[in-house]
């Protein structure tokens, strides 16, 4: 997966290209996108449906897409928000907790 990164002050931004995933849902992505960022294995995250019914996201983001409607949806998950921006774009920034964390 080609997960870009950029920076918005101190903060990471990660950004995953949703086209390129034409093949997995975005519930998918989205666990597979942070365990990348973590380095962890995807079956030692959390549920996704802790923090986002996954069949409901896979649903409104296709449904979306399908009719090029413009969102936005935010969430966090595993210390980190994932924002589904433009029906294109994920991305992923960690939470403020996560960063503080991090730097201590």
């Amino acid at each position: 997966m080609n997960i870009k990164t950029s920076r918005d002050g101190d903060v990471p931004v990660y950004k995953v290209d949703l086209d390129e995933a034409t093949d997995r849902s975005t519930s998918n992505v989205v666990v597979s996108s942070i365990a990348d960022l973590t380095g962890r294995d995807p079956n030692d995250l959390d549920p996704l449906w802790d923090s986002v019914d996954p069949e409901a996201l896979d649903s409104f983001v296709d449904h979306a897409s399908e009719y090029s409607t413009p969102y936005q949806l935010s969430f966090q998950y595993q210390e980190h928000t994932v924002d589904i921006v433009e029906n294109r774009w994920l991305r992923i920034t960690p939470t403020e907790e996560a960063t503080s964390s991090a730097s201590d």
